[in-house]
Protein backbone atom coordinates (compact mmCIF):
# COMPACT_ATOMS: atom_id res chain seq x y z
CA UNK A 1 0.00 0.00 0.00
CA UNK A 2 3.01 2.36 -0.72
CA UNK A 3 1.06 4.46 -2.85
CA UNK A 4 -1.50 5.12 -0.81
CA UNK A 5 -2.11 8.05 1.84
CA UNK A 6 -2.04 7.59 5.23
CA UNK A 7 -6.35 8.27 5.00
CA UNK A 8 -6.15 5.91 1.96
CA UNK A 9 -4.76 2.78 3.95
CA UNK A 10 -7.08 3.74 7.19
CA UNK A 11 -9.98 3.71 5.50
CA UNK A 12 -9.62 0.22 3.53
CA UNK A 13 -8.07 -1.15 6.91
CA UNK A 14 -11.12 0.07 8.67
CA UNK A 15 -13.12 -1.66 6.12
CA UNK A 16 -11.22 -5.42 6.09
CA UNK A 17 -11.51 -4.70 9.74
CA UNK A 18 -15.53 -4.58 9.65
CA UNK A 19 -15.59 -7.35 7.21
CA UNK A 20 -18.28 -9.48 9.51
CA UNK A 21 -20.31 -7.17 9.75
CA UNK A 22 -20.53 -6.27 6.52
CA UNK A 23 -21.55 -10.52 6.25
CA UNK A 24 -24.15 -10.11 9.03
CA UNK A 25 -25.64 -6.96 7.29
CA UNK A 26 -25.57 -8.39 3.96
CA UNK A 27 -27.70 -11.50 5.49
CA UNK A 28 -30.03 -9.13 7.29
CA UNK A 29 -30.64 -7.54 3.83
CA UNK A 30 -31.50 -10.63 2.60
CA UNK A 31 -33.54 -11.62 5.21
CA UNK A 32 -36.14 -9.02 4.60
CA UNK A 33 -38.28 -9.74 1.62
CA UNK A 34 -38.52 -6.88 -0.95
CA UNK A 35 -40.04 -8.72 -3.96
CA UNK A 36 -40.96 -6.50 -6.80
CA UNK A 37 -44.26 -8.10 -8.23
CA UNK A 38 -46.47 -5.83 -10.78
CA UNK A 39 -48.38 -3.76 -9.45
CA UNK A 40 -47.08 -3.53 -6.24
CA UNK A 41 -43.72 -4.23 -4.09
CA UNK A 42 -42.80 -5.15 -0.89
CA UNK A 43 -39.77 -2.93 -0.13
CA UNK A 44 -41.00 -1.21 2.64
CA UNK A 45 -39.29 -3.17 5.44
CA UNK A 46 -36.07 -3.23 3.46
CA UNK A 47 -36.16 0.86 3.34
CA UNK A 48 -37.26 1.13 6.76
CA UNK A 49 -34.49 -0.94 8.23
CA UNK A 50 -31.55 0.73 6.00
CA UNK A 51 -32.82 4.25 7.41
CA UNK A 52 -32.85 2.80 11.06
CA UNK A 53 -29.09 1.62 10.10
CA UNK A 54 -27.97 4.69 8.63
CA UNK A 55 -29.06 6.84 11.83
CA UNK A 56 -27.10 4.69 14.28
CA UNK A 57 -24.20 5.02 12.14
CA UNK A 58 -25.02 8.93 12.32
CA UNK A 59 -26.98 9.29 8.62
CA UNK A 60 -30.30 10.76 8.33
CA UNK A 61 -31.94 9.02 5.64
CA UNK A 62 -35.38 10.33 4.17
CA UNK A 63 -38.42 7.71 2.97
CA UNK A 64 -39.87 9.49 -0.26
CA UNK A 65 -43.45 8.51 -1.16
CA UNK A 66 -43.78 8.38 -4.71
CA UNK A 67 -47.37 9.33 -4.73
CA UNK A 68 -46.54 12.59 -3.78
CA UNK A 69 -43.89 13.52 -5.73
CA UNK A 70 -44.30 16.07 -8.18
CA UNK A 71 -43.90 15.26 -12.20
CA UNK A 72 -43.00 11.88 -11.45
CA UNK A 73 -46.45 10.85 -13.43
CA UNK A 74 -45.75 13.42 -15.96
CA UNK A 75 -41.72 12.94 -16.90
CA UNK A 76 -41.30 11.45 -19.94
CA UNK A 77 -39.25 8.21 -18.65
CA UNK A 78 -42.20 7.27 -16.51
CA UNK A 79 -43.49 3.80 -17.37
CA UNK A 80 -46.92 3.20 -15.81
CA UNK A 81 -47.99 0.17 -17.61
CA UNK A 82 -50.86 -1.52 -18.02
CA UNK A 83 -52.25 -4.93 -17.39
CA UNK A 84 -50.04 -7.42 -15.55
CA UNK A 85 -47.47 -4.47 -16.05
CA UNK A 86 -49.22 -1.97 -14.28
CA UNK A 87 -47.54 -0.40 -11.65
CA UNK A 88 -48.54 1.03 -8.10
CA UNK A 89 -46.50 2.99 -5.58
CA UNK A 90 -48.76 2.85 -2.35
CA UNK A 91 -46.34 1.91 0.61
CA UNK A 92 -43.57 1.93 -1.62
CA UNK A 93 -40.79 4.23 -0.45
CA UNK A 94 -37.21 5.34 -2.01
CA UNK A 95 -34.41 5.86 0.44
CA UNK A 96 -31.83 8.88 0.02
CA UNK A 97 -29.47 10.47 2.35
CA UNK A 98 -26.89 13.43 1.83
CA UNK A 99 -23.83 13.56 3.44
CA UNK A 100 -23.04 17.01 2.92
CA UNK A 101 -18.52 17.87 1.89
CA UNK A 102 -17.32 20.97 2.38
CA UNK A 103 -18.70 22.44 -0.84
CA UNK A 104 -15.61 22.40 -2.83
CA UNK A 105 -15.11 19.09 -3.90
CA UNK A 106 -17.22 16.64 -6.52
CA UNK A 107 -20.05 15.20 -5.55
CA UNK A 108 -21.09 11.19 -5.71
CA UNK A 109 -24.39 9.44 -5.84
CA UNK A 110 -24.08 5.94 -4.52
CA UNK A 111 -27.42 3.99 -6.18
CA UNK A 112 -28.94 0.56 -5.65
CA UNK A 113 -31.75 -0.87 -6.27
CA UNK A 114 -33.66 -2.61 -3.18
CA UNK A 115 -36.43 -4.24 -4.70
CA UNK A 116 -35.50 -8.19 -5.95
CA UNK A 117 -37.43 -10.48 -8.68
CA UNK A 118 -39.80 -12.74 -6.71
CA UNK A 119 -38.34 -16.39 -5.32
CA UNK A 120 -39.89 -17.71 -7.81
CA UNK A 121 -41.98 -21.59 -8.18
CA UNK A 122 -38.45 -23.14 -9.24
CA UNK A 123 -36.84 -25.26 -6.66
CA UNK A 124 -34.33 -24.04 -3.94
CA UNK A 125 -31.62 -26.00 -1.93
CA UNK A 126 -31.67 -23.13 0.39
CA UNK A 127 -33.96 -20.90 1.88
CA UNK A 128 -34.61 -18.12 -0.75
CA UNK A 129 -34.60 -15.65 2.32
CA UNK A 130 -32.02 -17.57 4.64
CA UNK A 131 -28.97 -15.80 4.27
CA UNK A 132 -26.89 -18.74 4.66
CA UNK A 133 -23.43 -19.23 4.33
CA UNK A 134 -21.02 -21.73 3.40
CA UNK A 135 -17.77 -21.44 2.59
CA UNK A 136 -17.65 -18.00 0.51
CA UNK A 137 -21.02 -17.55 -0.83
CA UNK A 138 -23.81 -15.94 0.99
CA UNK A 139 -27.43 -17.20 -0.64
CA UNK A 140 -30.35 -15.90 -0.76
CA UNK A 141 -33.08 -13.79 -2.97
CA UNK A 142 -31.20 -10.46 -3.83
CA UNK A 143 -27.58 -11.35 -2.16
CA UNK A 144 -25.92 -11.05 -5.75
CA UNK A 145 -28.86 -8.35 -7.22
CA UNK A 146 -28.46 -6.10 -5.44
CA UNK A 147 -28.69 -6.59 -1.73
CA UNK A 148 -25.05 -7.08 -1.56
CA UNK A 149 -23.64 -3.93 -3.70
CA UNK A 150 -25.88 -2.30 -1.36
CA UNK A 151 -24.02 -3.41 1.73
CA UNK A 152 -21.01 -2.85 0.62
CA UNK A 153 -21.77 0.72 0.05
CA UNK A 154 -23.23 1.15 3.46
CA UNK A 155 -19.42 -0.03 4.67
CA UNK A 156 -18.16 2.32 2.50
CA UNK A 157 -20.00 4.76 4.01
CA UNK A 158 -19.38 3.62 7.52
CA UNK A 159 -15.93 3.72 7.35
CA UNK A 160 -15.65 7.15 6.06
CA UNK A 161 -17.80 7.97 9.59
CA UNK A 162 -15.64 5.76 11.46
CA UNK A 163 -12.00 7.69 10.15
CA UNK A 164 -13.22 10.96 10.50
CA UNK A 165 -12.65 11.48 6.91
CA UNK A 166 -13.91 14.46 6.26
CA UNK A 167 -14.80 15.19 2.21
CA UNK A 168 -14.75 18.14 0.01
CA UNK A 169 -18.06 17.14 -1.64
CA UNK A 170 -20.95 15.73 -1.04
CA UNK A 171 -22.35 12.24 -1.22
CA UNK A 172 -25.63 10.81 -2.15
CA UNK A 173 -26.43 7.00 -0.46
CA UNK A 174 -29.37 6.14 -1.79
CA UNK A 175 -31.63 2.89 -2.60
CA UNK A 176 -34.88 2.94 -4.94
CA UNK A 177 -37.62 0.71 -5.28
CA UNK A 178 -38.90 -0.50 -8.74
CA UNK A 179 -36.33 -1.20 -11.23
CA UNK A 180 -36.92 -4.80 -11.44
CA UNK A 181 -39.37 -6.25 -14.36
CA UNK A 182 -37.96 -2.92 -16.70
CA UNK A 183 -39.01 -0.46 -13.77
CA UNK A 184 -36.90 2.37 -13.44
CA UNK A 185 -39.56 4.67 -12.16
CA UNK A 186 -37.92 4.58 -8.28
CA UNK A 187 -34.71 5.69 -9.94
CA UNK A 188 -36.39 8.96 -11.56
CA UNK A 189 -37.92 9.82 -8.84
CA UNK A 190 -34.77 10.54 -7.18
CA UNK A 191 -33.92 12.61 -9.54
CA UNK A 192 -36.48 14.71 -9.75
CA UNK A 193 -36.28 14.60 -5.98
CA UNK A 194 -33.12 16.56 -6.21
CA UNK A 195 -30.72 13.78 -4.69
CA UNK A 196 -28.26 14.17 -7.82
CA UNK A 197 -24.34 14.50 -8.47
CA UNK A 198 -21.42 15.17 -10.55
CA UNK A 199 -21.61 11.41 -11.16
CA UNK A 200 -22.68 8.05 -9.80
CA UNK A 201 -22.04 4.79 -9.03
CA UNK A 202 -24.32 2.07 -9.35
CA UNK A 203 -23.28 -1.38 -6.83
CA UNK A 204 -24.42 -3.44 -9.40
CA UNK A 205 -23.02 -7.28 -9.65
CA UNK A 206 -20.35 -6.72 -12.35
CA UNK A 207 -18.08 -8.95 -10.64
CA UNK A 208 -15.62 -6.80 -10.16
CA UNK A 209 -15.07 -5.29 -13.41
CA UNK A 210 -16.11 -1.88 -14.49
CA UNK A 211 -19.03 -1.58 -16.80
CA UNK A 212 -19.39 1.86 -18.27
CA UNK A 213 -22.30 0.60 -20.71
CA UNK A 214 -25.36 -0.88 -20.47
CA UNK A 215 -27.29 -2.75 -23.33
CA UNK A 216 -31.21 -2.04 -23.48
CA UNK A 217 -34.01 -4.13 -24.69
CA UNK A 218 -37.52 -4.64 -26.04
CA UNK A 219 -40.15 -7.13 -25.92
CA UNK A 220 -42.73 -8.11 -28.59
CA UNK A 221 -45.50 -10.32 -28.29
CA UNK A 222 -46.43 -11.52 -31.56
CA UNK A 223 -50.19 -13.65 -32.31
CA UNK A 224 -50.85 -15.60 -35.40
CA UNK A 225 -54.56 -15.19 -35.50
CA UNK A 226 -56.64 -17.93 -37.28
CA UNK A 227 -60.14 -19.57 -36.42
CA UNK A 228 -60.62 -21.70 -34.00
CA UNK A 229 -62.90 -25.07 -34.48
CA UNK A 230 -62.59 -28.77 -35.78
CA UNK A 231 -62.78 -29.61 -39.72
CA UNK A 232 -65.68 -31.95 -39.28
CA UNK A 233 -67.31 -30.18 -42.81
CA UNK A 234 -63.77 -29.62 -44.21
CA UNK A 235 -63.78 -26.34 -43.34
CA UNK A 236 -60.05 -24.80 -44.23
CA UNK A 237 -59.05 -23.99 -40.60
CA UNK A 238 -55.10 -23.46 -40.07
CA UNK A 239 -53.57 -24.39 -37.77
CA UNK A 240 -51.38 -21.52 -36.18
CA UNK A 241 -49.47 -23.62 -33.97
CA UNK A 242 -48.34 -26.16 -37.05
CA UNK A 243 -47.06 -22.65 -38.68
CA UNK A 244 -45.43 -20.51 -35.81
CA UNK A 245 -42.38 -22.95 -36.52
CA UNK A 246 -41.67 -20.33 -39.46
CA UNK A 247 -42.20 -17.82 -36.68
CA UNK A 248 -39.72 -18.99 -34.66
CA UNK A 249 -37.10 -19.68 -38.07
CA UNK A 250 -37.77 -16.17 -38.92
CA UNK A 251 -36.45 -14.80 -35.50
CA UNK A 252 -33.15 -17.20 -36.20
CA UNK A 253 -32.58 -15.44 -38.26
CA UNK A 254 -33.44 -12.24 -36.95
CA UNK A 255 -30.51 -13.18 -34.58
CA UNK A 256 -28.21 -13.33 -36.99
CA UNK A 257 -28.91 -9.52 -38.47
CA UNK A 258 -28.96 -7.90 -34.72
CA UNK A 259 -25.26 -8.89 -34.36
CA UNK A 260 -24.17 -6.84 -36.86
CA UNK A 261 -25.40 -4.18 -34.54
CA UNK A 262 -22.17 -4.21 -31.96
CA UNK A 263 -20.33 -2.16 -34.38
CA UNK A 264 -18.66 0.50 -33.19
CA UNK A 265 -19.07 0.20 -29.52
CA UNK A 266 -16.01 -1.16 -27.84
CA UNK A 267 -16.84 -2.18 -24.82
CA UNK A 268 -18.80 -5.54 -26.10
CA UNK A 269 -16.69 -5.44 -29.28
CA UNK A 270 -15.27 -9.12 -27.87
CA UNK A 271 -18.58 -10.21 -26.94
CA UNK A 272 -19.31 -13.11 -28.90
CA UNK A 273 -23.21 -12.43 -29.00
CA UNK A 274 -23.37 -8.32 -27.79
CA UNK A 275 -27.14 -8.37 -28.49
CA UNK A 276 -28.62 -11.57 -28.01
CA UNK A 277 -32.80 -12.71 -29.49
CA UNK A 278 -33.88 -14.80 -26.96
CA UNK A 279 -37.68 -16.66 -27.79
CA UNK A 280 -38.48 -16.65 -24.37
CA UNK A 281 -42.62 -17.52 -24.52
CA UNK A 282 -44.56 -19.60 -26.37
CA UNK A 283 -48.64 -19.92 -25.67
CA UNK A 284 -51.24 -21.42 -27.74
CA UNK A 285 -55.31 -22.62 -26.01
CA UNK A 286 -55.25 -24.21 -22.82
CA UNK A 287 -55.32 -27.76 -21.24
CA UNK A 288 -58.58 -27.53 -19.68
CA UNK A 289 -61.60 -30.24 -20.43
CA UNK A 290 -63.65 -27.26 -20.09
CA UNK A 291 -63.04 -26.14 -23.68
CA UNK A 292 -64.00 -28.15 -26.26
CA UNK A 293 -61.26 -30.40 -28.19
CA UNK A 294 -60.47 -27.37 -31.21
CA UNK A 295 -57.96 -26.03 -33.02
CA UNK A 296 -56.48 -22.87 -31.24
CA UNK A 297 -57.50 -19.39 -32.40
CA UNK A 298 -53.78 -17.76 -31.56
CA UNK A 299 -50.55 -19.19 -30.92
CA UNK A 300 -48.31 -16.58 -29.46
CA UNK A 301 -44.87 -16.23 -28.96
CA UNK A 302 -42.40 -13.82 -27.07
CA UNK A 303 -39.29 -12.44 -28.12
CA UNK A 304 -36.37 -10.69 -26.01
CA UNK A 305 -33.44 -8.53 -27.70
CA UNK A 306 -31.06 -6.29 -26.30
CA UNK A 307 -30.18 -3.54 -27.57
CA UNK A 308 -26.57 -1.53 -28.48
CA UNK A 309 -26.48 2.53 -26.89
CA UNK A 310 -26.68 4.39 -29.38
CA UNK A 311 -29.44 3.09 -30.98
CA UNK A 312 -32.95 4.47 -31.15
CA UNK A 313 -36.59 2.75 -30.33
CA UNK A 314 -37.81 4.29 -33.67
CA UNK A 315 -34.69 2.36 -35.68
CA UNK A 316 -35.15 -0.75 -33.55
CA UNK A 317 -39.23 -1.17 -34.39
CA UNK A 318 -38.55 -0.25 -38.31
CA UNK A 319 -35.43 -2.69 -38.04
CA UNK A 320 -38.20 -5.50 -36.61
CA UNK A 321 -41.10 -5.01 -38.99
CA UNK A 322 -39.14 -4.85 -42.18
CA UNK A 323 -37.34 -7.75 -41.37
CA UNK A 324 -41.02 -9.28 -40.38
CA UNK A 325 -42.59 -8.00 -43.52
CA UNK A 326 -39.77 -9.58 -46.00
CA UNK A 327 -40.02 -13.07 -44.21
CA UNK A 328 -43.38 -12.85 -44.43
CA UNK A 329 -43.66 -12.09 -48.32
CA UNK A 330 -40.67 -15.17 -48.28
CA UNK A 331 -42.68 -17.67 -46.67
CA UNK A 332 -46.50 -17.15 -47.86
CA UNK A 333 -48.43 -19.91 -45.36
CA UNK A 334 -48.09 -17.21 -43.04
CA UNK A 335 -50.43 -14.64 -44.44
CA UNK A 336 -53.17 -17.59 -43.70
CA UNK A 337 -53.34 -15.54 -40.25
CA UNK A 338 -53.54 -12.22 -38.83
CA UNK A 339 -50.08 -11.08 -36.96
CA UNK A 340 -51.16 -8.84 -34.50
CA UNK A 341 -48.26 -7.32 -32.02
CA UNK A 342 -48.04 -6.00 -29.04
CA UNK A 343 -45.16 -4.45 -27.09
CA UNK A 344 -44.31 -5.31 -23.55
CA UNK A 345 -42.85 -3.85 -20.67
CA UNK A 346 -41.03 -0.34 -21.33
CA UNK A 347 -38.46 0.34 -23.76
CA UNK A 348 -35.35 0.11 -22.47
CA UNK A 349 -32.47 2.28 -23.69
CA UNK A 350 -29.09 1.31 -23.59
CA UNK A 351 -26.73 3.59 -21.79
CA UNK A 352 -23.01 4.37 -22.19
CA UNK A 353 -20.38 6.84 -20.40
CA UNK A 354 -17.32 8.20 -21.84
CA UNK A 355 -14.01 6.23 -21.00
CA UNK A 356 -12.45 9.27 -20.43
CA UNK A 357 -14.91 10.58 -17.59
CA UNK A 358 -13.75 11.56 -14.46
CA UNK A 359 -15.82 9.19 -12.24
CA UNK A 360 -14.54 6.16 -14.64
CA UNK A 361 -10.77 7.12 -14.83
CA UNK A 362 -11.14 7.42 -11.05
CA UNK A 363 -13.26 4.24 -10.23
CA UNK A 364 -10.88 2.31 -12.44
CA UNK A 365 -7.89 3.24 -10.74
CA UNK A 366 -9.42 2.71 -7.10
CA UNK A 367 -10.25 -0.83 -8.27
CA UNK A 368 -6.99 -1.90 -9.95
CA UNK A 369 -5.45 -0.39 -6.73
CA UNK A 370 -7.27 -2.64 -4.29
CA UNK A 371 -7.72 -5.67 -6.71
CA UNK A 372 -4.29 -5.67 -7.56
CA UNK A 373 -4.87 -6.05 -10.90
CA UNK A 374 -5.42 -3.86 -14.36
CA UNK A 375 -9.43 -3.52 -14.87
CA UNK A 376 -10.43 -3.48 -17.74
CA UNK A 377 -13.48 -1.51 -19.24
CA UNK A 378 -16.26 -3.87 -20.39
CA UNK A 379 -20.03 -3.61 -21.21
CA UNK A 380 -22.75 -5.03 -18.74
CA UNK A 381 -24.46 -8.27 -20.52
CA UNK A 382 -27.88 -6.99 -19.03
CA UNK A 383 -29.94 -3.71 -18.82
CA UNK A 384 -30.50 -1.37 -15.55
CA UNK A 385 -31.75 2.34 -14.81
CA UNK A 386 -28.25 3.75 -15.70
CA UNK A 387 -29.83 5.69 -18.45
CA UNK A 388 -32.09 7.64 -16.18
CA UNK A 389 -28.93 9.24 -14.95
CA UNK A 390 -27.61 9.51 -18.50
CA UNK A 391 -30.92 11.23 -19.94
CA UNK A 392 -29.90 13.85 -16.29
CA UNK A 393 -26.86 13.96 -17.61
CA UNK A 394 -24.93 12.66 -14.50
CA UNK A 395 -21.89 10.28 -15.79
CA UNK A 396 -22.29 6.67 -14.10
CA UNK A 397 -21.12 3.59 -13.57
CA UNK A 398 -21.72 0.15 -12.07
CA UNK A 399 -19.44 -1.93 -10.54
CA UNK A 400 -20.17 -4.76 -7.26
CA UNK A 401 -19.61 -7.84 -6.09
CA UNK A 402 -19.38 -11.36 -7.86
CA UNK A 403 -21.97 -13.98 -7.96
CA UNK A 404 -23.92 -15.98 -9.53
CA UNK A 405 -27.82 -17.38 -10.44
CA UNK A 406 -29.04 -14.00 -10.18
CA UNK A 407 -32.89 -13.82 -10.92
CA UNK A 408 -32.92 -17.68 -10.09
CA UNK A 409 -32.75 -20.44 -7.50
CA UNK A 410 -29.64 -20.72 -5.11
CA UNK A 411 -29.03 -16.78 -6.03
CA UNK A 412 -25.48 -16.13 -4.07
CA UNK A 413 -22.89 -13.30 -4.00
CA UNK A 414 -19.08 -14.35 -3.25
CA UNK A 415 -18.35 -12.61 0.36
CA UNK A 416 -14.81 -12.00 -0.28
CA UNK A 417 -15.51 -9.45 -3.78
CA UNK A 418 -18.21 -7.69 -1.24
CA UNK A 419 -15.07 -6.68 1.00
CA UNK A 420 -13.60 -5.72 -2.01
CA UNK A 421 -16.51 -3.86 -3.41
CA UNK A 422 -16.55 -2.10 -0.10
CA UNK A 423 -13.17 -0.98 -0.52
CA UNK A 424 -13.45 -0.34 -3.90
CA UNK A 425 -15.64 2.33 -3.26
CA UNK A 426 -13.90 3.68 -0.06
CA UNK A 427 -11.22 4.68 -2.08
CA UNK A 428 -13.35 6.11 -4.35
CA UNK A 429 -15.70 8.47 -2.80
CA UNK A 430 -12.02 9.92 -1.21
CA UNK A 431 -10.39 10.17 -4.64
CA UNK A 432 -13.53 11.71 -6.65
CA UNK A 433 -14.88 13.65 -3.77
CA UNK A 434 -11.85 15.20 -2.69
CA UNK A 435 -10.62 15.55 1.35
CA UNK A 436 -11.46 18.78 2.62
Amino acid sequence: MTDLTSTERRLLKTVQAGADELVALTQQLVRIPSENRPPAGGEQAAQVFIQKWLADVGVAAELIDLTRLQGLTEHELFFRGEGYERREYEGRPNLAARLSGQGTGRSLVLSGHIDTMPAGKTRWRRAPFGGEVEGNRLYGRGSMDMKGGIAAAMAALRAVRDTGVALAGDVVFETVVDEEHGGANGTLANRLAGYNGDAAVIAEPSNLQLYPAHKGFRIVHLTLRGRSGMSFAGEDLPNPVEHVGSLIDCFKAFRRRRRRAAAGVPEYAHDADPVPVFMNKLQAGEFSLNIPMQIPETCTLEIYWQTMPGETRQAIDRELFDHLSHWIEEHPSLKQFEIEHRFSHRWMPAARTDPEEPIVQTMRGAAGRVLGRPVNLVGSPFPCDMFVFEHFGIPTVLFGPRGAYGHGSDEYVEIDSLVQTAQVLALTLVRFCGLA
